[in-house]
Order: structure tokens, then sequence, then C-alpha cells
């Protein structure tokens, strides 16, 4: 794996931007005024963009310069909380990670480790040795002077100390994914890669149209949707790996740390086979759903909190849900194969409804209406290709979603894919 170690450079490019001439800002490095010059050659090189125009009076950069400069001042901002955070540990305050002098090789593998806690996993997925992944650990922890990780049972475990650190580092790492879109901007291109999650209902039409029409005017841009429990993608948001996500929302996500973007509503209706006992009914009762096995999603979702929360109000045992899992290709052989039943989203199933092969029961389920939108990290500054996929989504919903209510701060995506 290619250490492209911009993080070093762009530690010269905020000097050079903020002291106005390559001189100045190697003094203000303790760097030779050679070695500052190389740091942004290297970096101009990298994306093939000039950042600074050389005057007589100094080095003004230009648009390219101005929009890397924006993403390394979030770096550092977050490297230097990091330091803040860590002070009760004791951490050495002179680590070259605070300073912005180590490169992106040595981040990824600590966060790598975090996530798998098996260092031949780490190695075989960034394609070094394993020796080498551990090298990279103990340099880690010897500049920091800080014990990031500990030997477990099976395998390596983060320390509370590499905790906190490690949620920083995956925020500088987001900050540097969303760095190559920024240059990209600037030159009138869309690049770089967006990373996002979504509820199953819109994984049927809307976001195939949405990606479909974005990657067709765009084909260099790189979509990853992620699937996980919602406590991971919640955390994900926040770290700044996950860009946002497409959910059901309810006031238990108007957190502080996050920003909710409405796009429109949506309704829960049961769905079964047909063929289904309960299709011969002119009127299907609520507690006659209970007598057959469910298939919902995972607890904390908001398709199952909503049912949690009308079989509460009702006074009604919940039904008994026999498989817990969002695949659609699972619920549709299951609704094929046997007599469970489930409440989704109309649009989830809309080709089986449509074909006739799936029923939609005559049966009511007050309450749970939902809002459907976008949560991002509040203090986020997405790139202009998250932006454009975000509006794509908001374009394919019209005539899916009702309209949503107007929202007292107006905070809605606006409609102008491009």
């Amino acid at each position: 794996m290619q250490d492209k170690n911009h993080m070093r450079h762009l530690r010269a490019l905020i000097a050079v931007v903020e002291e106005g001439s390559i001189a100045r800002a190697a003094q203000r490095l303790l760097r030779t005024p050679s070695a500052v010059a190389s740091s942004i050659r290297q970096l101009e090189t990298s994306f093939d963009a000039t950042l600074f125009e050389r005057q007589s009076a100094g080095m003004a950069p230009t648009p390219f310069g101005q929009a890397a400069y924006r993403r390394a001042c979030r770096i550092e901002a977050e490297l230097q909380l990091a330091a803040a955070e860590l002070a009760p540990y004791r951490v050495s305050v002179n680590a070259p990670l605070f300073a912005m002098l180590v490169g992106e090789r040595q981040l990824t593998a600590l966060v790598r480790l975090r996530e798998m806690g098996h260092m031949p996993s780490v190695a075989a997925v960034m394609g070094l040795t394993q020796p080498a992944v551990s090298a990279l650990l103990r340099q880690a922890e010897a500049s920091l002077k800080l014990r990031l990780f500990r030997r477990a049972a099976k395998g390596m475990a983060v320390t509370e100390a590499g905790e906190l650190l490690l949620f920083r580092v995956r925020r500088v790492l987001a900050e540097l994914r969303h760095l190559e879109a920024d240059i990209a901007q600037q030159r009138g291109e869309m690049a770089g890669r967006v990373m996002f999650a979504a509820l199953p209902s819109m994984r049927t039409r809307v976001l195939p149209q949405a990606i479909a029409a974005l990657v067709g005017k765009h084909p260099n841009v790189q979509i990853s949707m992620v699937d996980a429990p919602f406590e991971i993608l919640f955390a994900g948001v926040h770290s700044g790996e996950i860009d946002f996500i497409l959910t059901g929302l309810n006031a238990n996500y108007s957190h502080r740390d996050f920003l909710i973007r409405v796009i429109g509503r949506d309704r829960l209706v049961v769905v079964a086979r047909a063929g289904h006992p309960l299709c011969a009914r002119e009127r299907v009762e609520i507690a006659d759903l209970v007598r057959y096995p469910w298939v919902l999603r995972d607890r904390g979702a908001p398709t199952r909190e909503l049912l949690n929360d009308l079989f509460w109000q009702l006074g009604i045992e919940a039904p008994h849900v026999a498989v817990q899992a969002g695949d659609l290709g699972l619920l549709r052989g299951l609704l094929q194969h046997s007599d469970v039943v489930s409440a989704v989203s109309p649009e989830y199933l809309s080709y089986e409804i449509a074909s006739g092969a799936v029923k939609v029961l005559d049966v009511e389920l007050p309450h749970t209406g939902r809002e459907i939108g976008f949560i991002l990290r509040r203090d986020a500054q997405p790139s202009l290709l998250c932006e454009k996929l975000m509006q794509h989504i908001e374009a394919a919903t019209a005539g899916t979603l009702a309209p949503a209510a107007p929202s007292p701060t107006g905070a809605r995506t606006a409609v102008t894919p491009g």
C-alpha cells in the first residue's frame, strides 16, 4: 500500500498560506525552504493542480490551494482536539501525529486494528506484512508515550486512551477522503467517494435510480453503501467514516451532534404472500396479526420501534418475530414459501406488490407514519459529490414519499441534481 503522506505536506501548505511565503513558512516549521517547496510541489503533482500563484510579494493560494487549506485546517483542528482530550493520560504533546508528521498508512493501520482486532487480518487487508503493521503500532505508541492496544484472548483490544485517539483519527481520514472531491470540484469535475447507509425501503427503486443518474453523469465517482446495526451506523456518522444515513426519523435522532434533513413522509403497511389465510378476510384486525410469525428488522431500526410503540399503545402483546433480518431477498423468499407477515414501506416491495405476488393486508396501522430524511454530522463539511448524491436521492423520491411537514429550521436539501 503506497503511503501518500498528504498530511505532512498539508502541514506545509497551511504554513505557506498563513505566512504568505515559503521562507517564512520554513522558519515557522523549522524546515529548509527547499523542503517546504518540495512539499508544495508534491501536493501539486498529486492533485494535478496549481495550489499557489508565485508573486513578487509572496505566495497567494489559488482556488485549489484554498480548498486544500480549508480541509487541512479541519484535519489540524481534529488533531489539536485529540491532544487536548488525551492530556489526562499524559500523552506526549510533541508527538509527530499532533504536528501532522505521520503518514496515512499508519493512521489506517491503527483504525483497521481497532475494527478487526487481529494483526494478520490488518496486514492482509492493507497489503503489508504482519511485522510492518506491528512496527507501525510500535512507532505510534512510542511517539505518543501512550498504550493504544492491549493483547486480549481473541486478539488486540483498544485501550480507553486509544479509543479517544482513534475517534479523532477516523475523522482525519474522512477529511482526507473528501480532499480529492474538493480539488475535483474546483476544476468543475466530480470525483471522490461517498460512504452512506440507507433504510431497506429505499434500496428497491429510489437508490438504484439516484445512483444510476449520478454515475451516468460522473463515471469516476465511487459510491459505497454500509449495512450495519443502527448503533454502529450512528457511530460511523459521528466519526466521519459515514457521510450520511438515509432513514426513517424519530425524536431520538435529534441529537446535538446530528443534522437532520427531512425529505418526505412514509407509512407502513402489513404484507403477506398472495393466498395467505388473512388475504381472504375483508377486514383484518391488528389482534389477528399476532397469530402469525413475523419478519422484522433488528431492534433499534425505525420500523421495529414504530411497531413496538403501536402494540404497546394498543395494549396488545407484540407479535413473535421469528426472523430478524432486513435483507430483501430473504424477505421475498420467506413471504413466498410461508405464512409469515411483515410490516414495511410499500416502496420496499413495490415490484412484488405490483405483480400481485405480495398483498397489502387491509389493516390499519395508526401512528406509523414517519418522516424520511438524511442524518449527517452537524459540523461536517460534506463534499459536493455527497451533496449531489443526496439531491439525486430526494429527486428520486418524487411521487413515492408524501411531502414533509414544514420544518421550523428550514433544513432541507435543494433538489438540483447535476
